[in-house]
């Protein structure tokens, strides 16, 4: 009888549980956005007989349900932890933590990646900077990965057979190794880039090999906000937040920048403070992923230029090679097609060019445009 009683109330709890749920997600509103995966969230799809004909609308509305279910992010939490605390799961969706650091895998090495990355750059080098007098280096940025995936039993790449692969196929660039110049500390705990504080001796690093001036000095200035990266959302696993340092010194505070995402000049910031309080706080560093900034420093050298040609490492990284040039322009051919870049950059003599890319994005360079 006991018995008959606990399989009676495991029952009424668990329709309660299914029914409830089921109500609750009807009758919420829809979330627009999910800050931990960063990405806009399904609607409820469009009703019509050709989407019921052709089965999109079940597909459309199951999604939509995925995306919508109440306390979503909680369960997501919980399969998280189950995934790697019960189940022993080395990673989940390619994201491990080791040592106190999230990261995801990169594996394996994909050489058609780095020859359309090559070709990119050598079409903007051929097109537009060959026989202009402009001197143009190259650096490659390990990811995180170089420093805590194999020491921990993960795959990972071969990082010297990727950084010569891309030197050997690209002799018109100098190339300014930095890779000795930071370490798995310099990385966030949870997020896929490098910290701004960190990475000063590797600006110095490429500011020598350039014959650029180096300053003389900052002021480390720390965010109030909580930093959650990227990795927090992608591997739903309570992770410490990180915290953002950022530099400043009497030439950065009298630099001007200038967007060109659109197209047409809009004023902009070495660090974004509104960006800052956003969904992803990293993109402060020079108003995160724009096509096209130009910065202008009335303390550098006059005439003398620097171009960048950049992923999301050359945000933080820009503001610290600033110094010695009276104008720097970072590109993101990412959001700006190649065969664009003469329209918007000269390159001359006294023009230094420096093509500066992660690892990460070289071996997923599908996106360069």
């Amino acid at each position: 009888m006991v018995q008959k009683y606990k399989n009676i109330v495991i029952v009424c709890l668990m329709t309660t549980l299914i029914f409830g749920l089921a109500i609750w997600s009807w009758v919420k509103d829809a979330d627009d956005f999910s800050d931990s995966e960063r990405r806009v969230l399904a609607k409820f799809p469009e009703v019509s007989v050709e989407m019921l004909i052709n089965g999109d609308f079940m597909d459309d509305f199951e999604t939509y349900t995925q995306d919508q279910f109440p306390m979503r992010e909680t369960f997501r939490t919980i399969k998280a932890l189950s995934v790697k605390n019960l189940l022993n799961q080395s990673d989940k969706n390619d994201i491990y933590v080791a040592d106190g650091y999230a990261s995801k895998l990169e594996y394996p090495l994909s050489e058609s990646m780095l020859d359309y990355a090559i070709g990119r750059f050598s079409f903007i080098y051929e097109t537009f900077i060959k026989d202009t007098g402009a001197d143009v280096y190259l650096s490659i940025i390990p990811d995180k990965n170089a420093f805590l995936a194999e020491e921990n039993g993960y795959l990972a790449l071969d990082y010297d057979y990727l950084i010569e692969y891309v030197k050997d196929k690209t002799p018109y660039m100098e190339y300014i190794d930095i890779t000795g110049t930071f370490e798995l500390s310099d990385f966030y705990r949870t997020d896929t880039h490098w910290k701004q504080e960190e990475i000063v001796e590797t600006a110095q690093v490429i500011l020598d090999a350039m014959g650029a001036e180096a300053p003389s000095g900052y002021t480390v200035n720390t965010l109030d906000i909580p930093f959650n990266g990227v990795y927090v959302g992608q591997s739903a696993l309570p992770l410490k937040p990180d915290t953002i340092k950022y530099l400043t010194n009497e030439t950065l505070d009298n630099c001007t920048v200038t967007s060109y995402d659109t197209g047409m000049p809009a004023g902009a910031h070495v660090y974004d403070m509104k960006a800052a309080e956003g969904r992803d706080p990293y993109e402060m560093f020079m108003s995160g992923s724009d096509a096209l900034l130009v910065l202008e420093n009335p303390a550098g050298e006059e005439g003398k230029e620097l171009v960048v040609f950049r992923d999301s490492f050359g945000s933080s990284l820009t503001p610290l090679l600033v110094e010695g040039y009276s104008k720097v322009t970072l590109v993101d051919i990412r959001y700006m097609q190649s065969n664009f870049v003469g329209n918007f950059v000269e390159f001359g003599e006294g023009t230094d060019v420096l093509f500066i890319y992660s690892t990460m994005l070289l071996n997923n360079s599908g996106g360069l445009k």
